[in-house]
């Protein structure tokens, strides 16, 4: 089963930033950080519930599961019914966990 990987909004915002952020040090390093976070999202794709849930999941009341990449977490879901994976947030990992607004 393959899915369709969908970057949200606020998700390809939050990845922005972050190049945004570090392309004033290194336009090469901010490069293959947005090049291997592609990837990776991309690999979504194939078995995208080989990722955890979230502790949050239970609080929030969606199933939401993460990744690391490099320093950043990124949350998505999965929709099996329509055979999509939504990646809802990129951000560092060090900020506090979801919460519900």
């Amino acid at each position: 089963m393959v899915f369709e990987v969908v970057l949200t909004l606020r998700a390809q915002t939050d990845i922005d930033d972050y190049v945004c952020f570090i392309i004033n040090d290194s336009r090469n390093e901010a490069a293959k950080w947005r090049d291997s976070l592609e990837e990776q999202i991309l690999s979504l794709s194939e078995i995208p519930g080989r990722f955890s849930l979230i502790p949050e999941a239970t609080e929030l009341r969606v199933p939401y599961r993460a990744f690391m990449h490099h320093s950043h977490r990124v949350i998505f879901r999965i929709d099996e019914e329509a055979m999509k994976v939504y990646v809802v947030r990129v951000y560092h990992g060090a900020r506090k966990p979801l919460t519900r607004m």
